[in-house]
């Protein structure tokens, strides 16, 4: 007679972190979630715009209205609908994490996030630079209130997040699944540039740089997997851009640190779109993504190769 226990194996489980997506495809998965992604922008945008209407009256400033604390309740809104669709997309149709998506917090997320920050601060700041040497532009004034100043900032912060996080995050992420990564780096630019034909004072150069402005946010990624450094770039190009240099931000007004009137060829200025159409700032985006490129593409020796997969 055998009185050896029985060995209990354990019950295989399958988690949803290691199921195989709900659908096959990258690509299909991507496309599916661009009307649901625009969908909860435009849902979560009525009743922060109505609370702007309601506050100001039909005939005050609505930029103004929208500049301050309002303008961040109606940010906090679609962040909370972009995150809410691609964290339902992420779980149930791709079975992953929405921490997979570039948001894990190991590593050099917090240095990645500071090289962003500091690389679109001298990329506009150059651009900037350069107009205001040739002359078409003029600084006429210094002033804004410190209160506008630190709304501005969490707006454009909160901008910076909303479209990465979807754009880069979510959608780069399937095509890269599907396709070559460049093909589907190529690809998300343009889905991004065409996502700006809703803004105001738009121009075909300025559409042709928000394609490179896209390659540019978007190669950081496709090297090292981390969406902080397109998140700070993002960040930081909106907000010096606008709020301290005065210009456009992609055809919409800001208040701003410097009042400054801008002059000449809009070839150089990028007219009513803003600093970011200019021929100046595709010259500059060209080269940061050679430099980018360059400085992040995956090597042998790269510690970054042997993180642990995001899950």
């Amino acid at each position: 007679m055998d009185n050896t226990a029985p060995v209990l194996q354990p019950i295989p489980t399958v988690t949803t972190e290691e199921a195989a997506p709900a659908i096959r495809r990258g690509w299909v998965r991507a496309i599916l979630s661009y009307p649901a992604w625009m969908g909860a922008l435009l849902v979560t945008s009525i009743p922060g715009f109505l609370m702007v209407r309601l506050a100001v009256g039909p005939e005050a400033d609505l930029e103004s209205a929208t500049s301050g604390p309002l303008g961040v309740a109606v940010m906090v809104l679609q962040v909370v609908g972009t995150v809410l669709v691609v964290y339902l997309f992420r779980r149930f149709i791709d079975r992953r994490s929405i921490l997979s998506l570039g948001l894990n917090l190991y590593g050099r997320y917090f240095r990645d996030f500071i090289f962003g920050v500091l690389w679109g601060i001298g990329l506009i700041s150059t651009i900037f630079l350069a107009v205001y040497l040739a002359g078409s532009a003029t600084i006429t004034g210094f002033q804004l209130p410190w209160d506008t100043l630190v709304t501005q900032i969490v707006i454009m912060f909160l901008v910076g997040i909303n479209e990465e996080l979807y754009v880069r995050g979510y959608l780069l992420t399937n095509f890269m699944e599907s396709t070559n990564k460049y093909v589907a780096l190529l690809m998300t630019s343009l889905i991004f540039a065409a996502s700006h034909l809703f803004n105001p004072n738009w121009s075909l150069l300025g559409l042709v740089n928000i394609i490179l402005a896209g390659l540019l946010l978007g190669i950081y990624f496709v090297h090292r997997r981390n969406l902080w450094f397109p998140i700070g770039m993002h960040f930081t190009w909106n907000l010096f851009q606008g709020t301290v240099y005065g210009s456009q931000v992609s055809g919409v007004p800001t208040p701003s640190l410097l009042q400054t009137q801008f002059t000449g060829s809009e070839l150089l200025t990028g007219g009513e779109f803003g600093l970011e159409a200019s021929l100046v700032a595709t010259a500059a985006i060209v080269v940061s993504i050679v430099l980018v490129h360059l400085i992040c593409r995956p090597r042998p020796a790269d510690p970054l190769q042997n993180q642990p997969p995001a899950q």
